[in-house]
């Protein structure tokens, strides 16, 4: 097993966004049959020089997989970035012609949600990571899409789009970009020294060789520290960005394609409703919804729209027990902050809910208890908004469905406009 010194330990049994980087050795194998110990020595050299790049770039050794290594990054820039740096390395130690064959590895990199367990790390990220690692070249870096559109404004990237591809024990064909290993980071360019080819000192160690005077020393001392303060703040806040952007897209990934024949069933479902005086919309019964769709007199049954019904009936419910669970992590000292979508809500609520299940909300100083059901779907909208936006790590794929079944089964269209972008704003404010 290689160590691991993560920046940003993994906590097991929880689910979170990462970027995940799958390396593997090109004949491997072979390379083994034809001198074990040599190739074992190799390898040995090579995985220290991977776990020196992924440490350098706030990275996680997880674990090793025989002749690769799995790295984890809360950064989709730091993993591409790392992975260059050490295909890069392994290039140029192809260039000094050594006297026995250097090992020649492929990449693969995916930003997805994974689950940690004690001693592993599980999930669609590390499967499709290690299926992106099968189509790189030898020497060579798969990613994403997903990644290459989180990395594309942070890294000065040379790519190649592969296109879709159809990867093994993966439902969907992915989108595969090849990447060229000329490629510079925007942040290590700011980092670049000057050489001085002739010889020559350079500027700072002529001042000190020529004795200029103290203030001028100390003038560029303090404009150093300045710099540095800059460049680290800079750094910073890219880093926040680049999380910012990753976090919106996976988010973004998880909305389900909406067909006009769902929208129009929901739409017809809530005009029957209106027409037989029912509140179970509004009161968010959903009890009676069911019955409603079990009922051998609805227009609908046997036909493919009650399967649709049936489908957002389920997944707003889904959602509605997560909500229960989710604001229960604050508290009367520490709200959530509901959100304003479109002048629906009012500004500045702030909401909780008790171990007794019931929600507390406070307006102008005052502290409201109201049951689910007093709550008009516009002001849950906005709650429902807030949860998804703040809650960390990132909800699952079933809770953005959830909330977009909501939103097309009470007509709520402002809710998915303010979770395609309010997750990324999140993380500027």
């Amino acid at each position: 097993m290689v160590p691991s010194y993560p920046s940003t330990p993994p906590i097991p049994g929880q689910r979170s966004l990462a970027a995940i980087v799958f390396t593997d050795v090109v004949g491997f194998s072979a390379r083994m049959q034809a001198n074990e110990e040599q190739t074992l020595r190799l390898l040995k050299q090579d995985f220290e020089i991977m776990r020196e790049a992924c440490i350098q770039h706030e990275g996680s050794v997880l674990k090793t997989t025989g002749d690769g290594l799995l790295l984890h990054f809360m950064s989709a820039v730091q993993a591409v970035a790392c992975a260059l740096a050490i295909q890069r390395t392994f290039a140029e130690r192809l260039k000094s012609r050594p006297p026995e064959t250097p090992l020649l590895h492929r990449v693969g990199i995916h930003l997805g949600d994974v689950f940690f367990d004690k001693d592993d790390v599980m999930g669609d990220g590390v499967n499709i990571a290690a299926r992106l690692q099968a189509e790189a070249e030898p020497g060579g870096i798969c990613i994403s899409q997903t990644v290459y559109h989180v990395v594309r404004n942070k890294l000065a990237l040379q790519v190649t789009r592969l296109g879709p591809r159809e990867l093994k024990n993966i439902s969907q064909a992915i989108p595969i970009y090849k990447l060229l290993l000329k490629a510079q980071s925007i942040e290590d360019s700011t980092k670049a020294v000057i050489h001085h080819d002739d010889g020559s000192d350079p500027p700072l160690q002529r001042i000190v060789a020529s004795r200029r005077t103290w203030l001028l020393m100390a003038a560029g001392l303090i404009l150093m520290v300045v710099a540095a303060f800059g460049t680290r703040a800079w750094i910073r806040h890219q880093r926040a960005e680049a999380r910012a952007e990753a976090e919106q897209e996976a988010l973004n990934a998880m909305f389900d394609a909406e067909t006009p024949a769902s929208i129009r069933t929901l739409a017809d479902w809530r005009r029957e409703l209106w027409d037989k005086r029912s509140d179970a919309l509004e009161t968010y019964n959903f009890g009676a919804l069911a019955d409603d769709l079990r009922n051998p007199g609805s227009p609908v049954t046997g036909r493919p729209e009650a399967n649709i019904r049936a489908q957002t009936l389920q997944r707003t419910q889904y959602l509605f027990d997560w909500m229960r669970a989710a604001l229960q992590h604050y508290n009367q000292s520490y709200p959530l902050v509901v959100r304003e979508l479109t002048g629906t809500a009012p500004k500045e609520i702030k909401v909780y809910v008790k171990a007794d299940g019931r929600l507390y909300y406070t307006e102008g100083g005052a502290i409201r208890q109201r049951a689910w059901s007093e709550i008009r779907p516009a002001m849950m909208a906005a709650i429902v908004a807030g949860a998804i936006i703040e809650a960390d790590p990132l909800p699952s794929r079933e809770v953005v469905r959830g909330a977009q079944a909501f939103a097309n089964l009470y007509y709520l269209p402002e809710l998915p406009a303010a979770l395609r972008q309010g997750r990324a704003q999140r993380f500027r404010r």
